[in-house]
């Protein structure tokens, strides 16, 4: 049986629109992100997209986003540690110049290879890699044959979709998932796993 993945970055908040790390900090949404998840709940209200369970961060942002889009199929949404963000420690609430400025080297080798240089919080990303798929195959097995969405957050999303997609590490820096994006990952019988959508966020063209 086919299983089904909507894997769905949270609505914008005020830390996004003014580029600060996040990570574990727990920002609500903004009013644009608000907006944002409104439209993404209309895009499920669509009988075509067939939901069995939604998963999310326990962090507001993603929890918010995700209670819009469960409401529109009649489903409460379940909270998984699995599905944080990256924990980035004392790195979180300041912005890349910053960071920059106050670490130097520590934090510019991190930037332009997060997968070979440690970082506080979480300290690698093969500890984001870990729990992240675990959290993945546990969902796998125990909702095969169903759709799922997991409403998450940009890092860690872009690592988990990397991974499961068995792309280079390289792609982490070579794209985005916007906020409410919507990307569709099937997994067949066998196991083999396809990407049919990356980064859709076509309901937002209503704003």
């Amino acid at each position: 049986m086919q299983t089904r993945f909507y894997f769905i970055r949270h609505g914008e908040t005020q830390w996004n629109k003014q580029g600060i790390y996040q990570g574990w900090t727990d920002i609500p949404l903004s009013e644009e992100g608000k907006k944002q998840a409104r439209c993404l709940k209309k895009r499920f209200e669509n009988e075509k997209l067939k939901l069995d369970a939604v998963y999310s961060s326990p962090l507001q942002r993603a929890m918010q986003t995700a209670e819009a889009m469960a409401k529109a199929k009649g489903l409460t949404v379940i909270a998984d540690d699995h599905f944080k963000e990256i924990n980035f420690g004392e790195w979180e609430g300041h912005t890349v110049a910053q960071l920059s400025e106050k670490h130097g080297k520590a934090y510019t080798d991190f930037f332009e290879n997060p997968f070979i240089h440690p970082f506080p919080g979480e300290g690698s990303f093969d500890a984001v890699i870990k729990r992240s798929v675990e959290g993945f195959e546990l969902l796998l097995k125990k909702h095969e044959g169903a759709n799922v969405a997991i409403v998450s957050h940009g890092g860690l999303l872009r690592v988990l979709i990397m991974t499961l997609m068995g792309m280079d590490y390289t792609f982490y820096r070579k794209t985005w998932l916007s906020n409410t994006s919507v990307t569709v990952i099937d997994v067949k019988e066998n196991g083999k796993k396809l990407l049919l959508t990356l980064n859709d966020f076509s309901h937002l063209e209503t704003l």
